[in-house]
């Protein structure tokens, strides 16, 4: 718009001049010089009179919705440069702000991790423990099983070495024999007595 405001003046200004210098060349040559070269200065007064309002009216009529123009346009420029540097402040905002976010889900999930590593291995320890319990258990049930087992087996072959004694008494006493004659018995009867359990 400024350079339109100077574009019409200097206009204004040549249109002035002009008709200043043919107006002061009219009366001092009187149809001197002008007349020689085929100018007149009337037509040359009328003409830029007529310059003048042309200009007048383009700047009423033209110059003004073309200088309206060009400032609404200028001033949506202005205000789409202003709303791209908005929403550039407000992406870089919510850039930094996605950035922090994803920071913390990354602290967020490491934690986890290692709350989920923690809870693993308790929960193994917890498995091993029971199982080796267990495991003792049925080691320790195991164990007083064969002790049972055991202690029944000498009860039995005391009952049979008791019986094979009382046998090999009677047998004795009814019997007069010499040495020899007891060992014989004695053998007989310990040949008898089962084999005793093998012992863990």
């Amino acid at each position: 718009m400024k350079k339109i405001h100077q574009l019409f003046f200097f206009f204004l200004n040549i249109s002035m001049f002009a008709i200043a210098t043919i107006g002061f060349a009219a009366e001092a040559g009187s149809g001197g010089i002008l007349d020689a070269i085929g100018i007149d200065p009337k037509t040359i007064i009328v003409q830029a009179l007529g310059f003048l309002v042309v200009l007048l009216i383009l700047w009423k009529f033209v110059f003004g919705r073309v200088g309206g123009l060009l400032e609404a346009r200028q001033n949506e420029i202005h205000s789409r440069m202003n709303k791209l540097e908005a929403d550039q402040k407000e992406l870089d905002r919510l850039t930094a702000e996605t950035r922090q976010r994803l920071n913390e889900i990354e602290v967020e999930a490491q934690a986890r991790i290692q709350a989920a590593i923690g809870e693993g291995n308790t929960e193994r320890q917890s498995i091993v423990d029971q199982a080796r319990q267990e495991a003792n258990a049925e080691l320790e049930r195991a164990r007083a099983e064969i002790q049972r087992e055991k202690e029944g087996a000498i009860l039995e072959l005391r009952g049979i070495v008791a019986e094979i004694a009382i046998d090999a008494a009677s047998q004795i006493i009814d019997q007069r024999l010499d040495v020899e004659g007891h060992q014989h018995i004695i053998d007989e009867y310990l040949r008898r007595i089962p084999d005793a359990p093998s012992q863990n």
